[in-house]
């Protein structure tokens, strides 16, 4: 198994490096979908060969006012310095599993429920080493349950906010 730090080829400081992002943006959610901002934060870590990744998010909106919602999963490496096996424990939704995968200036993650009814997709382009751009989708039988796009800033020492 390679050294955390390596995997990627050491590009990706969202994945190699442990630390505090912030979160800012929009997702659809609901039916009819509707445009809620988001903000929170992500915690990464890395402990026993895996990483870890534990965020939690907030619906920023009248409608939504106080919900939130906490993300955790992990990530471990495989063969190929360039693909996670990804794993999330997830009680409203049962577990996920899948991949993400180093593409150039991209982290592409692919995942499905247990049953095969959840499935999605979520990718994180590189803007910076302190900055990714994502976009995301989450599908029940192929129909959207929520999209969302979303900054990752990694605050700096002088407390630099997205």
């Amino acid at each position: 198994m390679k050294e955390l730090k390596k995997l990627f080829r050491g590009d990706h400081p969202f994945i190699t490096q442990p630390g505090l992002w912030l979160v800012a943006g929009h997702g659809m959610f609901g039916d009819p979908l509707e445009r809620v901002p988001v903000q929170g934060r992500v915690q990464i870590s890395h402990l026993d060969g895996k990483i870890l990744n534990d965020g939690e998010m907030s619906l920023v909106s009248r409608t939504a006012e106080g919900s939130s919602f906490h993300t955790s999963y992990e990530m471990s490496p495989t063969e190929d310095e360039l693909v996670l096996s990804f794993f999330q424990a997830n009680e409203s939704v049962g577990d996920l599993r899948g991949k993400v995968v180093g593409f150039d200036d991209r982290l592409i993650s692919t995942y499905t429920s247990g049953d095969g009814a959840l499935t999605g997709f979520e990718v994180l382009h590189k803007m910076g080493d302190n900055r990714y751009a994502v976009t995301g989708t989450l599908l029940d039988r192929g129909q959207v349950v929520n999209l969302w796009k979303l900054d990752l800033v990694r605050p700096s020492a002088e407390g630099s906010n997205p």
